[in-house]
C-alpha cells in the first residue's frame, strides 16, 4: 500500500530533524525477532542518540490510519505520535483521550501539541531496540545501494538507446565497439 504524501513528508522532516541534532535515525523498523515473541510489529520511526537514548514516532495522517487494529509500538524511553495537520484539527479530543498520557504528540511539522514523559526500560529491551534498529538500518542500506546500481543500470540502457538511434543499424557491432570505447572497464555482450 503506497504512503499518503503527508506520511512521507512526515518521515522527510524527522530524517531531516535527525541530521540536524547528528542522532541515528531509520524508518519503519520491525521490533525484535519472532523467535522471541517479537517481530510482528514495526516503528514507523525511531532515533537513538549517541547516549543510547531511544526515541520512537507513529506517524498518523488519517482517522482510520489512527483507530486501525495496527499496534501503537511505544518502546522508546521518549515515546511520540506523530499527527498530520488535518487529522488534529478534526479529532484533537478523540486523540487526546484516546493515546496514553506519557506519550508525546507532534504535528506534522514535528511542532509539540503535548510533551513527552520518559519512560525507563530494561536493558533487555534497549538491546532488542538498537539490535532491531541495526538490522533495519542493514536492509535500507542494501535497498539504497541496490538502487543506485539500478540507477546505473537506466543510465547504460539510455546511452544504448541513444547509440542505437545515432547509428540507427542494424548490425550490433558498431554498437558493441562504440560502448566498448566508451566503458573499457565494462565487459559488452550484445
Amino acid at each position: 500500500m503506497a504512503k499518503h504524501q503527508e506520511t512521507l513528508d512526515i518521515e522527510a522532516a524527522l530524517q531531516k530533524d535527525t541530521r540536524i541534532k547528528r542522532i541515528y535515525g531509520c524508518e519503519e523498523i520491525t521490533i525484535g525477532f519472532y523467535n522471541n515473541g517479537h517481530g510482528d510489529e514495526i516503528v514507523d520511526f525511531m532515533t537513538m542518540d549517541s547516549k543510547g537514548i531511544i526515541k520512537c514516532y507513529e506517524i498518523k495522517v488519517t482517522i482510520q490510519d489512527f483507530k486501525s487494529d495496527a499496534k501503537k509500538s511505544w518502546y522508546g524511553h521518549y515515546n511520540y505520535l506523530v499527527v498530520g495537520k488535518e487529522l488534529w484539527n478534526e479529532h484533537k479530543d478523540y486523540i487526546l483521550e484516546n493515546t496514553p498520557k506519557h506519550i508525546g504528540i507532534l504535528g506534522s511539522s514535528l511542532g509539540s501539541y503535548r510533551k513527552c514523559k520518559k519512560q525507563d526500560i530494561s536493558q533487555e529491551q534497549s538491546e532488542m531496540l538498537k539490535e532491531s534498529m541495526i538490522r533495519s538500518m542493514y536492509y535500507k542500506m542494501i535497498k539504497y545501494y541496490n538502487a543506485s546500481d539500478l540507477d546505473e543500470i537506466k543510465r547504460l540502457n539510455n546511452g544504448i538507446r541513444l547509440v542505437l538511434s545515432r547509428k540507427k543499424c542494424t548490425h550490433g557491432r558498431f554498437v558493441q565497439n562504440d560502448l566498448e570505447r566508451q566503458n573499457p572497464h565494462l565487459k559488452w555482450k550484445l
